[in-house]
């Protein structure tokens, strides 16, 4: 499904920590403390987009045009949508699961709270956003990437078409409270390890006008992230 926007709303704490990453670097000194901070940061994010997963923590804030997808997209094309009425061009009926990016989706938040996923829309009328009742719909944490759908029978409400008119507001990452995500403690290693590989790259290499430093990330780290790489056997 096609998104308008997706927003990292907050983060949780990073998978390894300053002195772990000193230790890997072999420094002793707190000089540099804070650049190494960002670093780590830096190669996390980086390796959150490799393999397009999340590894902290995170609210997300996920924004679509319809229950749908965006304005213009395949689904959309000939679409008739009236909340009860449902039909595709060919009268088919078209898909209704809403892709949760980034995953593991989770229902816990950073603390450990519960706090599953939910949903706004702008109804058909236009007006107030809405919150739509969590009695309309369910989320499948097992899957990757986790899915909002309606129960089984029912189906999205009418609602406005236009830019961002619905918005899921969900939690993704590894978390210890929600032993069924992927990228859980059996990753965590494989993770870390990247991580500190690409900031010891970073480190060595931290001016763009040489050589080495516009070259590719090192070919152990991809290696080592492409089993996580969720979307390669999509």
């Amino acid at each position: 499904m096609r998104y308008r926007s997706l927003i990292r709303n907050e983060e949780g704490a990073e998978p390894v920590t300053l002195a772990e990453v000193k230790l890997h670097l072999r420094i002793d000194s707190s000089d540099d403390d804070n650049l190494i901070s960002a670093l780590i940061t830096t190669a996390r994010r980086w390796a959150e987009d490799y393999c397009d997963r999340t590894f902290v923590v995170s609210q997300y804030i996920l924004s679509l045009d319809s229950f749908y997808g965006a304005i213009g997209s395949p689904v959309q094309f000939g679409l008739k949508a009236d909340g009860n009425n449902i039909e595709g061009r060919q009268g088919t009926v078209p898909q209704l699961d809403i892709e949760l990016p980034r995953p593991p989706a989770s229902p816990f938040d950073s603390d450990g709270q519960s706090n599953p996923a939910f949903i706004t829309y702008i109804p058909a009328a236009g007006g107030t956003r809405t919150t739509l009742s969590s009695s309309e719909y369910r989320v499948d944490y097992d899957t990757t990437p986790g899915v909002a759908r309606p129960l089984y029978g029912k189906t999205w409400p009418s609602h406005l078409v236009d830019q961002n008119s619905v918005k899921v507001t969900y939690y993704a990452g590894p978390s210890s409270y929600w032993t069924n995500d992927y990228g859980g403690t059996q990753n965590t290693a494989a993770v870390a390890a990247a991580i500190k590989m690409v900031v010891g790259h970073l480190w060595s290499n931290r001016d763009a006008s040489t050589e080495t430093a516009l070259s590719e990330v090192p070919f152990g780290v991809k290696a080592m992230l492409d089993t996580l790489r969720w979307g390669s056997y999509r």
